[in-house]
């Protein structure tokens, strides 16, 4: 008979049937000693090499007996110990794996004793693995959900197969540490419930990385807003020096050229075209001019507020492109923090500008509310909506209006399908200031 193996390793077998073999020949000479002893007739020699034919027979069944059963003991044998050596190995592998697993591992009773624990377990609670077994599972590692009805223990108690959720688990020295937690049933090979096989999963870097981003995306956030309040105090400052030096200087022209086409003979028809025709230059370069600056900073919004500068822009967008703005608005004057009025302008501006290069819209939309702190704008055109391209990294101009809304604390919402798009906006007032000029 062949050596069994278990995954290569080869396992001794006991010789049975060789024992066997032994046994029967002990048991021919006994039997035939006792013949002579019996029947004095005979000899030994006879009795041993030429018996009967009935006792050959009969010494050869029970010669074969033996030999049968040391057979089969032999198999029976082999076959316990491959089993238990695979089942050792297997052991073996296992602990390999749990222990050198990064999550910390635990099993615990249904009495919540821990049965077990891994090095990253003992590592990550920092008690001894001594100490660890026998004691109750929420005195080496407590959460929220311990002596509760969410408890994994008595969840799987009643039948679920399987628990995650987040926790932040507390060790017995005070220490916190923030665990994704899954148990499952610990089972006998017959399917009786002996526990929970508890896995912790250490997201302390995780989450110091997320807050690391978050910090990073509030200081980036905070320099953008920073940026847009310096870029409108450079507009500002370039549309009052447009405004008292450029606007000035064009006034006093076109007077000047006034005066010489009161002075000049009316004979002279050379003269009066080319004064008029500077007149009419002079003319349209300033309103030119006063577009340019109401373009950096509109004054209306400084002197006389968001909705009557919302008003103008509506008006200027639906002169310059043949399509109707109409605007609501309750109350009917809304004043806000003077930042946060320029940042809703800009918004509406760019909302505008994105409506002319590509909705293809005939008609436009407008809705200004303030309620209960917040102020709301909704902006809805009949144009043929934003292609899901449009909201990528490549889409400045969406990307502009979220981070002005973001840096107020606000939210943008849009939605668009095949005839228009919605943008709204939702930015709390700063100054909890929303009244009706006037009141």
């Amino acid at each position: 008979m062949k050596q069994g193996s278990v995954r290569g390793k080869p396992v001794r077998q006991y010789k049975l049937t060789g024992l066997a073999v032994v046994l029967s020949a002990v048991f021919w000479f006994l039997e035939a000693v006792l013949h002579v002893l019996i029947w004095e007739n005979t000899f030994l020699y006879e009795e041993l090499f030429t018996p009967q034919l009935h006792e050959i027979w009969m010494r050869i069944t029970i010669i074969a007996l033996f030999i049968g059963f040391g057979f089969y003991g032999d198999r029976l044998i082999l076959a316990r110990r491959l089993a238990e050596d695979a089942a050792n190995l297997a052991n073996i592998e296992l602990n390999q794996i749990v222990e050198t697993a990064a999550d910390g591992m635990r099993i615990v009773d249904k009495d919540f004793n821990v049965l077990r624990a891994n090095q990253t377990f003992i590592d990550m609670t920092g008690v001894d693995r001594e100490a660890v077994i026998g004691m109750k599972c929420y005195e080496v590692f407590h959460g929220h959900r311990c002596d509760t009805p969410d408890c994994p223990l008595v969840r799987i108690s009643r039948g679920d197969e399987r628990v995650e959720y987040d926790s932040e688990k507390t060790t017995p020295d005070g220490k916190i540490i923030p665990c994704i937690v899954t148990a499952t049933p610990f089972r006998r090979p017959d399917g009786t419930l002996v526990g929970i096989v508890e896995d912790f999963k250490n997201i302390s870097e995780r989450i110091a990385s997320e807050k690391e981003i978050m910090a990073s995306r509030e200081q980036l956030r905070d320099l953008t807003t920073h940026l847009q309040l310096v870029r409108e105090e450079e507009r500002g400052r370039i549309e009052r020096e447009i405004h008292d030096e450029l606007g000035q200087s064009l006034t006093v022209l076109n007077m000047d050229v006034y005066w010489l086409r009161r002075h000049c003979l009316k004979t002279d028809h050379a003269l009066m075209e080319k004064t008029a025709a500077m007149s009419e230059l002079i003319s349209n370069t300033v309103d030119s001019v006063k577009r340019i600056c109401q373009e950096l900073r509109p004054r209306l919004l400084d002197d006389f507020g968001l909705s009557a500068a919302i008003e103008w822009l509506a008006e200027e967008f639906s002169q310059r492109t043949n399509i109707p703005c109409k605007i609501t608005s309750e109350p009917a004057e809304i004043v806000l923090d003077k930042q946060l009025s320029i940042a809703v302008y800009r918004v509406f501006q760019e909302a505008l500008t994105n409506i002319i290069r590509h909705s293809g819209a005939t008609r436009v939309m407008v809705d200004l509310r303030y309620d209960s702190g917040f102020f709301d704008m909704c902006i809805a055109d009949n144009g043929k909506g934003i292609k899901p391209d449009m909201g990528n990294k490549h889409s400045f101009g969406l990307i502009g209006i979220q981070e002005r809304v973001h840096g107020f604390g606000g939210k943008v919402d849009i939605q668009s399908n095949g005839s228009g798009t919605r943008l709204t906006v939702k930015i709390p007032a700063l100054m909890g200031e929303a009244v009706q000029l006037g009141s």
